[in-house]
């Protein structure tokens, strides 16, 4: 009994040890998400005075908001075309291929414009963002801003977050007119609908809770690739290896958490008239 008993014990012990790292893991995220958030509030609202650095906010814009245009542009581009086509397949066979512009259009701003963006944010803005803040860390530069009273949530982490909080919905707004605009390219070509007939029945489909839906998602999917790589970066260890550890963590972490808010959120806006 007792051999039996003993790895029985050790596998219990190890199952009680990862699930206190995590909760430990979530406690922190949960800390430097507020510390770091703390500085975006107004000036008014805050007891502790100083600002975040405008010139490292634009950095961060360019990063987030113009860098990430053209990769965006041409996935969500792709989507909307391969969207259509497939659409077109199954539609044609009832006889209804006039319908393919409205679920082009409803699924472009509710669904496909949003998580594109998030998964090409998280690969493109966040992978950088943990392995810039990662070799900070390691190089001692965080240590140096600590030792100097300056907050780390403040000069590296706010600067970010705002800007996330910025560009995610633009980005958004972008990837859908272009996600439709593919759609559109393919109707027009292959499907025989004309560009005025699909602008208008993607127009009529479309509604405003459709609309809110989508910026909501895109904005809480651009905090989470922010906060996530901040996180990430912000734990590296052991020199280059752990720089390239927390940026692989950072986006894959940040892939399962903006599906899992997909999934939370739209649960949430279901009814949403």
């Amino acid at each position: 009994m007792t051999p039996c008993a003993a790895p029985n014990r050790t596998e219990l012990q190890s199952m009680i040890a990862r699930f206190r790292g995590a909760m430990t893991s979530v406690g922190d995220y949960g800390l430097l998400l507020w510390e770091t958030a703390y500085w975006v509030l107004p000036a008014r609202l805050r007891r502790r005075r100083g600002g975040i650095p405008t010139r490292e906010i634009f950095v961060q814009l360019d990063r987030l908001a113009f860098g990430i245009l053209p990769l965006a542009g041409i996935v969500l581009l792709f989507v909307g075309m391969i969207l259509a086509l497939q659409l077109a397949g199954i539609l044609q066979l009832l006889g209804v291929v006039e319908y393919v512009p409205t679920i082009v259009g409803v699924a472009m701003v509710r669904e496909m414009a949003p998580l594109l963006i998030g998964v090409v944010l998280a690969g493109f803005a966040g992978a950088a963002i943990a392995a810039e803040i990662g070799s900070m860390k390691v190089s001692e530069e965080v240590q140096a801003l600590e030792s100097l009273a300056l907050q780390p949530g403040r000069y590296l982490m706010a600067p970010r977050l705002l800007a996330a909080i910025i560009a995610a919905p633009l980005i958004t707004t972008f990837g859908i007119y272009v996600g439709i605009a593919g759609g559109l390219w393919i109707s027009s070509l292959l499907l025989g609908i004309s560009p005025g007939m699909y602008l208008q029945r993607t127009l009529a489909a479309i509604s405003g809770g459709d609309v809110a839906l989508g910026l909501v998602k895109g904005e809480v999917f651009g905090v989470i690739v922010a906060g996530v790589a901040c996180f990430e970066g912000m734990r590296v260890e052991g020199g280059a290896l752990g720089v390239g550890r927390a940026t692989t963590a950072a986006v894959v972490k940040s892939i399962v958490a903006i599906i899992a808010a997909d999934l939370f959120l739209t649960v949430l806006f279901f009814n949403l008239p």
